[in-house]
């Protein structure tokens, strides 16, 4: 079970390091965060740049994580909860896209090295008062095996958007890279850049 949780957690990492987002993202500001940043011409976008750190809190009881023929670990829609913290400069905690995230983590880790891809998806409802709009999306990535023996690193692609509420249609795209332990994964970390874009 404790392999399995390290497995869901991992996956959860990558998904939020997948690349891939594009201009057309956007993301919910409120209005002080607009004022503060620089003014933009009618019909542009207003982008909020940010880091994040996020981390498990335990799985949701949901998915497999099983060995199959070939001397893999299958993960398939293992549920992860997981806490998302993000910051804006200078180091200011920002509601609208930190909070509790839900994700659905799936990948093919080789026994032996332990490496494999990851993907996912998630829901992020954020810490903010966005009128029961939550974030909905994808991830992805790659798990690669480090100099040090159970100890891998995972990078992740992650592209979501609003859905309902103050924030519905805005745009979410991030990187993280994850640090996670065990094959399956027992334990994850990771840290990350990204951006959410509003009009």
């Amino acid at each position: 079970m404790k392999s399995l949780m390290h497995a869901v957690a991992l996956l959860a990492v990558v998904a939020f390091s997948l690349p891939g987002c594009t201009d057309t993202s956007q993301s919910p500001v409120s209005p002080t965060d607009q004022a503060a940043q620089q003014p933009a011409p009618l019909g542009k976008s207003i982008i909020t740049n940010f880091a994040f750190n996020h981390s498990p809190i335990g799985p949701t009881g949901e998915g497999t994580v099983t060995p199959v023929p070939g001397g893999k670990w299958q993960i398939k829609n293992y549920g992860v909860r997981e806490e998302v913290n993000v910051l804006n400069p200078p180091a200011v905690v920002d509601p609208l896209v930190s909070g509790i995230m839900v994700h659905y983590l799936s990948g093919t880790l080789d026994a032996v090295t332990g490496e494999g891809p990851l993907h996912g998806s998630f829901t992020l409802t954020p810490q903010a008062d966005v009128g029961g709009g939550v974030w909905e999306g994808t991830y992805e990535g790659y798990r690669y095996k480090t100099s040090t023996p159970g100890v891998f690193t995972a990078f992740l692609k992650i592209v979501g958007h609003g859905k309902g509420g103050t924030i519905h249609g805005m745009q979410l795209c991030e990187q993280s890279t994850l640090t996670a332990y065990g094959t399956p994964p027992d334990y994850w970390t990771g840290v990350g850049e990204g951006s959410y874009k509003s009009h």
